[in-house]
């Protein structure tokens, strides 16, 4: 995600410096490679980080000298409770929690979704255009846009996890599962991510647009949230546990829409079993 942002931020005409943890990474986006996290943010106007998870961007920040005429973009996914150490490393920094909605293809285009919220996004403008299609302002309540990010990957995992299994049951009952998104397309119950993810399920194709381990990620970060605010939610619970033991598989790396293996393999050992 970081690194066609930066590419695309790049050919917008501005000067970008990029830091990576693998350095190799970070070369070819038409950026100046730093050295180290430190030496990226020296004298920026805005600085981004774009990492895994929030113990990701609490190690990069660590040591890097932020100043109150700086602007810190964070844009990764860490959850409610990273989000506020972040915040609190900011000082005297304008810190604008900003995640993305969006995977793989819309960060290459320039067509994120961006859940803005806290002070200093107003000046972001020009770093926002060349990333992302859509900015949704959510205030200057910082965290505001990290629960929005939740509540919207909630739906994502939990459509992902429903066609699963209801790509795993067409298929145990012998019926043609591209069959079942034909009767959905153009209807009510359409939406085109399920055609999406649905084909890649019935062709076993997972190239990675977001891959399953930060899914799971993702999920695990729901649960928490969930928990913290006295809200019984034991979905995001189960599929983090599909999700595992599709990683446990050995299918963490590819698309989260592998999470289908979990139910049709399970299907296929059992037959396997019963023969």
């Amino acid at each position: 995600m970081g690194a066609p942002m930066a590419r695309n931020l790049a050919q917008a005409g501005h000067e970008v410096r990029v830091w990576n943890r693998t350095r190799q990474k970070a070369e070819g986006l038409g950026a100046a490679v730093a050295g180290s996290p430190a030496e990226a943010a020296d004298g920026a106007e805005v600085v981004i980080t774009m990492l895994s998870d929030g113990g990701a961007v609490e190690a990069a920040m660590d040591g890097v000298a932020l100043t109150a005429e700086q602007v810190w973009w964070q844009c990764s996914t860490v959850g409610v409770e990273a989000i506020e150490r972040l915040h609190g490393l900011a000082g005297d920094t304008a810190f604008v929690d900003g995640p993305v909605m969006g995977t793989k293809a819309p960060a290459e285009q320039g067509a994120l979704t961006v859940l803005a919220s806290g002070r200093g996004r107003e000046r972001l403008g020009p770093v926002f255009e060349p990333t992302a299609a859509k900015v949704v302002d959510l205030g200057d309540e910082v965290g505001a846009g990290t629960r929005m990010k939740l509540v919207g990957n909630n739906w994502v995992i939990g459509l992902v996890e429903s066609l699963a299994e209801t790509i795993a049951l067409a298929e145990g009952l012998g019926t043609d599962p591209a069959k079942f998104l034909e009767v959905i397309e153009g209807g009510a119950m359409f939406a085109p991510y399920a055609k999406l993810k649905g084909e890649a399920m019935i062709n076993r194709a997972f190239e990675p647009s977001f891959p399953l381990s930060l899914a799971a990620k993702d999920a695990g970060l729901i649960v928490d949230a969930a928990r913290a605010a006295g809200i019984d939610l034991p979905l995001p619970a189960l599929i983090r546990d599909q999700m595992t033991k599709a990683i446990d598989a050995g299918h963490g790396d590819e698309d989260l829409s592998a999470v289908f293996l979990t139910s049709s393999e399970v299907r296929a050992c059992e037959d396997g079993g019963r023969n």
